[in-house]
């Protein structure tokens, strides 16, 4: 096993002044050290602010939290400030913090990978814990690691098996049926331009998000089959993959399995209402039903369907399967 250690630091975590409040925004710096650099994901210097999403799954919670990991590398694409930054930075959130300032100067994070590279999704998970400032064997052992490591600033790296925390590891369901929140504040840091969001997602963050985004229901009924984390939901391409779609968000629905197949076959589209449109030789009395009804919007734009994808939609999609030889 291989393990990430940083101990907090009063920056990092805001500066907390007199009323206990945060002056800025709290994060954990990694170093710039190839060893540290290399178990997280690759940013670019040549991109201004490079960043990418990075799914922990927190130990205490047993949830897969995403978090922004993001390179400020303004000193190389021509900063007039005083101090141009340089540094990699994992910014906390209230959903990591469970609504609260949980981390405190002098606890010590521990990360790890929870499992290699998904050949499917390319998606690396991180369990995450921390060890409270105290006088325990566990906490005293981690910091003379930190001490020891080469690198200042509060890095460490300990390769070998830290049992309280694979002891708690057991403790976490199967990695694909975790819950997953997603704090506001991730996707206000997520760019702005679509190139560049398009490459913080795969098919695993696609899914979360677009689950998170319409609540785990049907965009269409509004209801769900659930038993803890297992669906009848599906995250609906509406610009299909095949079709040059992307892993976006807003390029993506929640919808029950049999609508989701209608919807990739044609039997109903979206007007720019977003109002349903129920193709006219279809003969579902079950899809009739919700002809020219508005779907669930997500509350935040972010996870909106985008008009230009529904519009792709409507003109290549709607009525395919009046052209299918086999559904």
């Amino acid at each position: 096993m291989k393990y990430y250690l940083k101990k907090c630091t009063h920056q990092e975590l805001g500066s907390i002044n007199e009323s206990g409040r945060p002056k800025r925004g709290r994060y954990l710096l990694t170093s710039m050290n190839e060893n540290i650099l290399e178990m997280f994901p690759p940013l670019s210097a040549t991109q201004l602010n490079d960043s990418a999403l990075l799914p922990v799954i927190p130990l205490y919670s047993g949830k897969k939290i995403y978090c922004n990991y993001v390179y400020h590398n303004d000193k190389f694409h021509g900063s007039t400030a005083k101090h141009p930054r340089n540094e990699y930075r994992i910014y906390l959130n209230k959903k990591l913090e469970e609504n609260r300032l949980l981390f405190s100067v002098g606890d010590i994070i521990v990360m790890r990978i929870a499992r290699d590279s998904d050949e499917e999704n390319n998606q690396d998970v991180y369990y995450l814990d921390f060890i409270k400032k105290d006088s325990s064997v566990l906490y005293k052992q981690l910091d003379q690691i930190i001490s020891d490591y080469p690198i200042a600033g509060g890095y460490g790296i300990y390769e070998g098996d830290i049992s309280e925390f694979e002891d708690r590891v057991h403790g976490i369901m199967n990695l694909d049926d975790c819950e997953v929140e997603i704090d506001a504040s991730v996707t206000q840091r997520i760019p702005a331009a679509k190139d560049a969001v398009a490459s913080l997602f795969n098919s695993a963050s696609f899914r979360d998000f677009v689950m998170v985004g319409y609540k785990n229901l049907c965009a269409v009924t509004g209801m769900v089959i659930r038993y803890g984390t297992y669906m009848n939901l599906e995250a609906a391409h509406i610009r299909p993959k095949s079709h040059g779609g992307l892993y976006l968000p807003s390029n993506g629905i929640a919808l029950c399995r049999d609508l989701h197949w209608a919807f990739d076959k044609g039997f109903f589209t979206l007007n720019d209402h977003l109002e349903i449109m129920v193709h006219p030789k279809s003969s579902s009395n079950y899809l009739n039903a919700f002809d020219s009804k508005k779907i669930r919007v997500p509350d935040q734009q972010f996870f909106a369907p985008d008009l230009e994808n529904v519009a792709y939609h409507r003109k290549n999609i709607y009525g395919l399967f009046l052209t299918s030889g086999r559904l």
